[in-house]
């Protein structure tokens, strides 16, 4: 089973691209610049796109996919449950998750986030001991 949250950071910055390029080439067709209205119309549908079905974070059984700057990118990590050492919450969407390093999660609702969490690992614990 698993649970997918969206990431708040890339959900809010590809609104804005999606915002912004559809405005650019609402103005290059006003301008009858047709080849950048459509290339501004064909670049806001891949924003669409992302902001709709890329960057979430998942819940597994047993670890979660989590996204974090990597040099230049945003690639995904899998960690497992059994090297979390705390998790806890920072703020409504700001989430810190201590394993090996500090990580910050950005999600919607940080308390769904918190309880699913919990009951993957109450269910992980319960297994362990049958």
């Amino acid at each position: 089973m698993m649970k997918k949250f969206k990431e708040y950071r890339t959900f809010l910055f590809c609104l804005f691209l999606f915002i912004i390029l559809m405005i650019l080439s609402l103005y290059a067709f006003m301008q009858k610049a047709l080849p950048q209205a459509i290339g501004c119309l064909l670049l806001s549908l891949i924003a669409l796109l992302l902001m709709t079905a890329r960057y979430k974070i998942i819940l597994f059984d047993n670890e979660m996919m989590i996204y974090e700057w990597k040099v230049a990118a945003m690639l995904p990590t899998l960690i497992p449950y059994q090297n979390i050492q705390s998790i806890q919450k920072k703020s409504k969407h700001h989430i810190i998750v201590e394993h090996q390093k500090t990580s910050h999660i950005y999600v919607f609702n940080s308390d769904a986030f918190l309880e699913t969490y919990n009951d993957f690992t109450q269910e992980d614990k319960t297994n362990e001991n049958e």
